[in-house]
């Protein structure tokens, strides 16, 4: 099994196929950066049949904001600043 730390991230792989032991498997992870630039960390933890039981990928990202919609963002807190200040 394997749980991405939020919606997201999702995580696709073989399911209810088990992966013996010395075998290998893959995870194909998709992460949706839509409204959230700037640094980004997210996780996808796994069950495992190792010792612990549970593996855990770290995804860490720099994502760019679009140049658009950040104008778009800026125009919007700019007003609510201003709205605040009234």
């Amino acid at each position: 099994d394997a749980r991405g730390s939020c919606g997201c991230t999702v995580p696709k792989y073989p399911k209810n196929t088990p992966i013996k032991p010395g075998d290998t498997g893959e995870i194909l992870v998709s992460f949706d950066s839509s409204n959230k630039p700037n640094m980004q960390q997210k996780t996808v933890t796994i069950s495992a049949n190792t010792q612990s039981g549970r593996e855990t990928l770290r995804i860490k990202a720099m994502v760019t904001a679009d140049p658009v919609k950040q104008k778009q963002r800026d125009e919007l807190a700019k007003a609510r600043q201003q709205q605040n200040a009234n």
